[in-house]
């Protein structure tokens, strides 16, 4: 792992290594806000929660789009297998089903089964210039982080890997250093904020995964200063920038990953800095009481090393091809200098004792997997690992290894001073538990000692999920003993097949470790082989004077000449040098392919909201119109540069009953609706865009080619749906049947061969426009080679929403329907094909309803009437109601339908002529499930657009509380006059 370094006077003086790829984890059971899955935590109560996050300025519990971002509806990375709650307050997870029914980290998908209460980070550090004894040694945790302002900047940021500004190691805005004349790259942390001080605003980022969710936070805002738990906080002047990225490619979907990258803001030095937390890891269905109270701990399960065969295309290998003549001298002419390397796992995991009759499958593992390292380990650990763990069953006192309480017991936990579980190498030492419990953990890495002010520290981790058993897991210590004595069957292969979680978190460890490869434009080369750290002095330093373990005589680096490099880790893996080209190797971590990002569609939360005076309105007459952008095809693949977008797939749920604990369908409830291919190819002879695959005959007249279509539509009234004997019957009156058809397409068309139908690119939808110009995506052609030559290149126009257009008459009015549209590439040929797809993803919030076209105002019926209550949800003959849940408490309705175009306002009263509730067209729906867009109101109204003839009653009377069976009636008070109807209502 390489590092930067920077030395101060004429000799290896103990400095902090700054900014180097590292790795780290959060915690819980701290003394501050509680579990409330669990009820009542360190005697923290449900309101005591609510108004530690109420919003300063309102009053008011906070929306979505507020800071803290903690209640209602929040980040939830959800393309992999994790669907896992991200947060800006010191959290990962969801603490509380009160104030949000976000998942913590549930797998696979949104299946309602739990494995992960909440983590949370902490922070400990020394402050020399206190005076206060009170003040000297503290710890910032969980909630005590909080975002720099209340302003809407400070928020979470959306990104993906690809997304435009923030590609990896690319120089964005082709911007250098005024001092150094180097380019500046990656140098704009994804916050809203104009970090490097040139006057813009995020325009050179590093957006990685196919989700990533950025913010940063401060442990010194008034906020946190009046979080109060246990004692009163003091800060340390910390800044944390967080990350936290997810994939949707094959073998990457079960982890999610974090970064922290603490920076000092105090103004002065801060000593012994240790990053920890506390992670209570949670297996089980969300709808089984006290579900955490049945898991075992696991300790150090699937820690250990293993060894990973470098790629041949791995320039880390520095091969024969790479090497001068018998330079190293200590490798074989024919041998590359590093064939294989050692894959070190940190981590711990927790897991359900029975499985819960094969609905808990999974194991969660959390991962330490990288953290900033010293390699001459004077100004922090010289390799990755832990400095302290800690496991222990909810309520054990602190004295008898249980959680701490205050920050002196938290700081001296996480500096090891007391009985820290771990051996020199960082490695946990402590056995598992032998009891089943409500198991939780204590971790730490460090310390960094004397962190200047602005100097910085990062830590990454993972939170892993794989298939295992308790009994499974119980038989690894064993297993890796065998293993390491070489007993074990089919050594590496044998070991990782039977341990799916091993395997999984070796994955991880590979990606992070990525590969090295030429970049001779990267400002920061190696000079030799081994050598991964850059030497500089300062200015005013003059020069320093430095050796390192394969340097016979000291070498001088002076202020005033280059950078020098120095192998002071002793290993010639982690710097890559071609001496035959006298080139270093550039080191990418998180090397992965990646798929074409997911279109922006119309049924999102962000777009499909009655304010936004753009959309094109989704909810139709026993019809939902899905539109979508063209994002996919004008982002390039980070990896290849390639615009390699092949096509859409468009999915749709139905059915859907909001499970317990579910944020959205599950995997299984996902039926694919269409598959589109993208007609756009280039003619190898001509070098150009194929225009059509038709052509003209004489006449004019286009000759296309002919396709057997297996479920080709003909509409209603045809002869084949007459006659056809294997003809099925479609809702909109025509059928289905096998035909042979003409297919013409012309640029830009989509095609799904199952059904024909070809969506053409709509005329009528303006590019995206900057400054009156077009936006435009440049990139490689797919399958060219040498990406920077202009004939290679190629531009992609942006289109908006509404760019593909694609109606669905298979839906019925007053029923929850959710879509997804995702994207899919083509790279490689033959047997290096690869095809990557995005995941199939809905939250709550992004469900459509399907709405009555408005009438008269003069004929307005109930839906359904009677309305027939039951007391069990299972009893429930359909989808129309869903199970309750904290922004809906009775998942029931009745729907008013025929409503007039204009202003309405219904009333609805008990056959003595009570008032029971008002109901107006300007009343939103789903407010509570919706967060605020660009200042605008982000929900839908009852009457969600002008054609809009339904409206939606929950059952509740304007009292609050749920209405009796009995005979109701109601009137309709419009532009079009009064009208009066009744329903009946029986429970």
């Amino acid at each position: 792992m390489s590092c930067w370094r920077r030395l101060r006077g004429v000799a290896a003086a103990a400095v902090l290594l700054l900014g180097v790829p590292a790795a780290a984890a959060w915690a819980q059971d701290y003394q501050g806000p509680p579990i409330l899955r669990k009820g009542e935590v360190d005697g923290m109560t449900d309101a005591m929660y609510k108004a530690a996050f109420m919003d300063w300025q309102t009053g008011k519990g906070a929306r979505p789009a507020d800071v803290p971002d903690i209640f209602g509806p929040g980040a939830v990375l959800n393309v992999g297998n994790i669907y896992m709650k991200i947060t800006n307050n010191g959290w990962i997870g969801n603490p509380s089903l009160a104030t949000s029914s976000d998942p913590s980290a549930q797998w696979p998908g949104a299946s309602g089964i739990e494995y992960l209460n909440v983590f949370s980070l902490a922070v400990g550090g020394v402050n020399p210039l206190a005076t206060d004894p009170n003040a000297v040694r503290r710890v910032s945790s969980g909630g005590e982080w909080r975002p720099a302002t209340l302003d809407p900047v400070d928020k979470i940021y959306r990104a993906y890997d690809g997304i435009l500004n923030g590609a990896r190691y690319i120089n964005d805005d082709q911007d250098s250093d005024p001092i150094t004349g180097l380019p500046r790259i990656d140098e704009d942390f994804l916050d809203g904020r104009d970090n490097d001080l040139d006057g813009k605003i995020d325009e050179d980022f590093a957006a990685i995964g196919q989700q990533m969710f950025s913010c940063m936070m401060r442990d010194d805002t008034p906020q946190a200063i009046n979080t109060a738990f246990a004692e009163k906080h003091v800060p340390l002047g910390l800044e944390c920038q967080q990350l936290a990225w997810a994939y949707s490619i094959p073998g990457f979907t079960n982890f999610n990953v974090i970064q922290w990258n603490v920076i000092n803001r105090s103004g002065h030095v801060l000593d012994s800095l240790v990053v920890g937390g506390v992670v209570d890891m949670d297996c089980g269905p969300i709808d089984k009481a006290n579900y955490w109270s049945d898991d075992f701990d696991l300790g150090p399960f699937p820690s250990g090393v293993f060894p990973h065969e470098v790629a041949t295309t791995d320039k880390r290998r520095q091969g024969p091809d790479m090497r001068a003549p018998n330079t190293p001298k200590d490798a074989a002419p024919d041998s590359a200098l590093c064939s294989h390397f050692d894959v070190k796992i940190h981590g711990f995991s927790t897991v359900d004792d029975d499985g819960d009759e094969g609905k808990t499958t999974g194991i969660p593992t959390f991962m330490l997997v990288g953290h900033t390292i010293d390699p001459l380990g004077e100004s922090g650990p010289r390799q990755v690992g832990f400095a302290a763990y800690r496991a222990y069953t909810g309520g054990t006192p602190y004295g008898q290894g249980g959680a701490p309480r205050v920050d002196q017991q938290r700081f001296e936990l996480m500096c090891g001073t007391q009985p820290n579980g771990v051996d020199a190498d960082g490695n946990i030492t402590a056995p598992p538990g032998d009891q089943k419990g409500d198991w939780q953990y204590w971790w730490s890495c460090g310390p960094w000692r004397n962190l200047p002010d602005g100097g910085n520290v990062q830590v990454t981790l993972a939170f892993a999920i794989s298939l295992g058993t308790n009994r499974l897991g119980r038989q690894y210590a064993g297993d890796y003993a065998l293993y390491k004595a070489g007993g074990f069957p089919d050594g590496d292969v044998g070991i990782l097949s039977k341990y799916p979680s091993l395997d999984n978190c070796y994955a991880v460890q590979v990606a992070f470790e990525g590969v090295y490869e030429e970049k001779s434009d990267w400002p920061m080369l190696t000079n030799g082989h081994g050598r991964e750290t850059p030497v500089h002095p300062d200015a005013g330093e003059g020069s320093v004077t430095v050796s390192d373990c394969r340097d016979l005589v000291p070498r001088t680096v002076t202020y005033s000449g280059p950078t020098d490099w120095f192998d002071f880790d002793c290993n010639y893996c982690t710097g890559a040098y071609d001496s035959q080209k006298r080139l270093g190797m550039f080191h990418r971590t998180w090397n992965a392919d990646a798929p074409p990002p997911n279109p922006n569609l119309n049924v999102a939360s962000g777009y499909n909201f009655s304010a936004n005076p753009d959309r094109i309105v989704p909810a139709g007459d026993n019809r939902v119109t899905l539109a979508w952008d063209n994002l996919s095809e004008t982002t390039p693949d980070p990896k290849t540069g390639w615009l390699d977008f092949r096509g859409y797939r468009v999915w749709k749920a139905a059915g859907w009953t909001r499970p317990v604990g579910s944020a959205g369908p599950a995997d299984d409830d996902w039926s694919l609706l269409a598959e589109f291919r993208h007609f756009y190819y280039y003619d190898p002879t001509t070098n150009q865009l194929v225009a059509r695959n038709y052509s003209y005959t004489e006449s004019g007249d286009s000759i296309c080619p002919k396709v057997k279509v297996p479920n080709y539509h003909f509409p209603e009234g045809s002869d084949v749906c007459k006659h056809s004997p294997t003809a099925r019957p479609a809702l909109d009156g025509g059928c289905l049947d096998s035909a042979t058809v003409d297919v013409c397409l012309r640029l830009g068309d989509l095609w799904d061969i199952q059904s024909g139908q070809i969506i053409h690119p709509s005329p009528n939808i303006d590019c995206v426009r900057e400054g009156g110009n077009c936006v435009a995506a440049s990139g490689c052609i797919l399958g060219r080679e040498v990406c920077g030559e202009p004939a290679n290149q190629e531009q992609r126009t942006r289109y908006p929403v509404g760019r593909y257009e694609l109606v669905d008459n298979e839906v019925k009015n007053g029923f929850v329907y959710f879509y997804s549209v995702t994207a899919f590439d083509s790279t490689g040929v033959n047997q290096t094909k690869l095809e990557l797809s995005g995941r199939r993803a809905a939250v709550e919030a992004d469900g459509v309803v399907p709405q009555i076209s408005a009438g008269t105002g003069k004929n307005v019926w109930v839906v359904p009437n009677p309305y027939r209550g039951y007391t069990s949800i299972q009893q429930r003959p359909s989808s129309w109601d869903l199970i309750p849940n904290g922004s809906d408490p009775t998942g029931t309705h009745i729907d008013f339908l025929g409503l007039p175009r204009g202003r309405w306002t219904i009333r609805i009263y008990t056959v003595s002529g009570d008032l029971v509730q008002t109901i107006s067209s300007a009343e939103a729906v789903n407010d509570a499930i919706r967060n605020p867009v660009n200042g605008l109101p982000g929900y839908n109204t009852q009457q969600d657009n002008p054609n809009d003839g339904q409206a939606r009653w929950n059952l509740i009377s304007r009292n609050g509380q749920d209405i009796v069976s009995g005979i109701y009636l109601f009137t309709v008070e419009s532009d079009a006059g009064t009208q009066r109807g009744k329903f009946v209502v029986i429970r």
